[in-house]
């Protein structure tokens, strides 16, 4: 099943801006606040909102700034981003009545999904109010990239990353943008666009979801409707140093990785695993980046577990 191009919720979270979400699954099921890779929208998931029904999860699945219906952030990027970020998901969470949630961050979602669980520290954004955070083929932070296995591991990279290390803020977004998503964008573009970046093992991967690389397009179509500053704000933010104590993160972190993954190699969730105080690391035989889409029940499942737990 397609979900509808209008999202369920569209919430003020203050200045100017607003939060675009999907609302779906089991409405009296575990909260779990998902967020979508790069550049993508909402709609990057799993096609069948059936199976998070299933799995007694209620998926709140957010377009995260400047994608789809939520607002850039200003100037697009700013130091304190994992902030900013985490109080509009706290405002998304007061307007919604959800007091507590998991967060289930995909690819370049990761470092949201680690500034939300960090917010979640005595004191923060979100204090005491994210109970588990899943990574599922994560992007690591720019400081990761100063450790030698991730560096070897991630040499595809290393290009943009240099390229920030020697660009003022705010000026890489914009310029790289463009060859990270095409615009404007219809569904043949996309789909033309995802197939051209896709490795074999991608592609055969996503070929097992019924459904899979439509959705995938139609998200990508989504992201880049009102433009490109969401890719833009990506571009920077994975750039430059994610400014959050990675240390301080209190609550339970499942990470998956495929092994078969040339995007997110296993390299990067052990770079999150030596780091995150609680953190249990799953490498997946055979698998490559669209893990989260084969695997989604039961990585919700092993979630909402640890949510619990």
């Amino acid at each position: 099943m397609t979900p509808s191009p209008e999202p369920t919720h569209v919430v003020d979270v203050g200045g100017g801006r607003v939060v675009a979400l999907d609302d779906v699954g089991d409405p009296a099921g575990v909260a779990v606040v998902h967020l979508h890779g790069t550049p993508d929208s909402r709609l990057a998931r799993h096609p069948d909102d059936g199976l998070a029904a299933a799995a007694g999860v209620r998926l709140l699945a957010l377009d995260r700034p400047g994608y789809g219906g939520s607002s850039p952030l200003p100037g697009l990027w700013r130091p304190d981003w994992p902030d900013v970020v985490a109080g509009d998901v706290a405002r998304v969470l007061d307007h919604l009545g959800v007091e507590r949630c998991a967060v289930l961050a995909w690819s370049g979602g990761a470092l949201t999904g680690v500034a939300l669980a960090a917010a979640s520290r005595p004191g923060g954004p979100l204090a005491g109010r994210v109970t588990a955070l899943g990574v599922v083929s994560g992007l690591v932070p720019r400081q990761a990239y100063d450790d030698p296995a991730v560096r070897a591991a991630g040499e595809g990279r290393l290009g943009v990353v240099e390229l920030g290390d020697a660009t003022p803020p705010g000026e890489l977004g914009p310029e790289v943008a463009p060859l990270v998503a095409p615009h404007p964008c219809d569904l043949a573009t996309a789909a033309e666009h995802q197939a051209e970046h896709r490795t074999a093992a991608d592609a055969a991967e996503l070929a097992t979801v019924p459904g899979g690389a439509e959705q995938m397009a139609a998200a990508l179509v989504e992201a880049v409707r009102p433009g490109l500053d969401g890719p833009a704000g990506d571009v920077e933010a994975q750039a430059r140093p994610l400014a959050v104590d990675l240390g301080a993160v209190p609550c339970p972190v499942q990470l998956w990785y495929g092994d078969a993954d040339e995007v997110t190699p296993p390299a990067f969730g052990r770079w999150y695993a030596d780091r995150l105080p609680h953190a249990t690391l799953t490498v997946v035989e055979g698998a490559a980046h669209y893990l989260a889409l084969t695997r989604w029940s039961e990585i919700l499942a092993a979630l909402t577990a640890r949510a619990g737990a």
